[in-house]
C-alpha cells in the first residue's frame, strides 16, 4: 500500500540528468544531478528515492540502487542531525568508471565555486596533511567501502561514497580473473 507525503514545498532540481537511459555507461554518457531539499524526514525520503531512480534509470543494478538510497538516507539524516542549515544538497554524479553520492549542507549555488573538503580523522579533526588544494578527497582518494565525512575549514559538511561502475552495471557481475 502507498503511502502519501506532504511536502510544503518542492526540492530544487539545480542541474539535470543527461543520457540517463543507457544500459551501459559510454564514453558518452553521464548522469550529472544536484537536489536541494529542506529538514524535513519528507526530504530525507525524497533525497533517497530521487538517488534511487537517477541510478536505476541510469542502469546501475538493483543492489547498487539500494545500497545509494539507503546512503542517502543515512547522510541526510547525518547532515541535518550536524548542520544548522536550512537545506541540505544531495548529489549524484556518474560518469564511464565511478559513481558519486554526497549529501552536504553547502549550497551549488554560491558564486565562488566549490568549496575545499578536508578528510576528518575519527577523533573530529580535520585532517590536513598531504592535502593538495583543489583536490576533492572523495575523488582523489583510495575506495572505500562506507560513507565518508569531509569537512571544510568555514564548517560547512559533507557525507559521501564513491563507487566503481563496473559494481553499478545492471545484471552484470564482476569475477575475479583466474590468470
Amino acid at each position: 500500500m502507498g503511502r502519501s507525503v506532504h511536502m510544503p514545498e518542492l526540492p530544487r532540481i539545480v542541474q539535470r540528468i543527461v543520457h540517463a537511459r543507457q544500459p551501459a555507461p559510454s564514453a558518452a554518457g553521464r548522469l550529472s544531478l544536484v537536489v536541494e531539499a529542506g529538514r524535513t524526514e519528507q526530504h530525507m525520503a525524497l533525497l533517497s528515492q530521487v538517488a534511487m531512480t537517477a541510478l536505476a534509470e541510469a542502469g546501475a543494478s538493483g543492489g547498487l540502487v539500494k545500497r545509494m538510497g539507503d546512503a542517502a538516507r543515512i547522510a541526510a539524516r547525518f547532515v541535518i542531525g550536524h548542520s544548522r542549515a536550512p537545506r541540505i544538497c544531495l548529489a549524484v554524479d556518474a560518469d564511464t568508471s565511478t559513481v558519486t553520492l554526497t549529501v552536504s549542507d553547502y549550497s551549488p549555488e554560491a558564486a565562488w565555486g566549490p568549496p575545499a573538503w578536508l578528510p576528518v580523522t575519527p577523533d573530529n579533526a580535520l585532517y590536513l596533511d598531504g592535502v593538495r588544494p583543489g583536490t576533492d578527497p572523495l575523488t582523489a582518494g583510495t575506495w572505500a567501502d562506507g560513507l565518508q565525512l569531509h569537512r571544510t575549514c568555514d564548517g560547512h559538511i559533507r557525507l559521501g561514497t564513491r563507487t566503481p561502475w563496473h559494481a553499478a552495471i545492471a545484471g552484470r557481475r564482476t569475477q575475479p580473473s583466474l590468470s
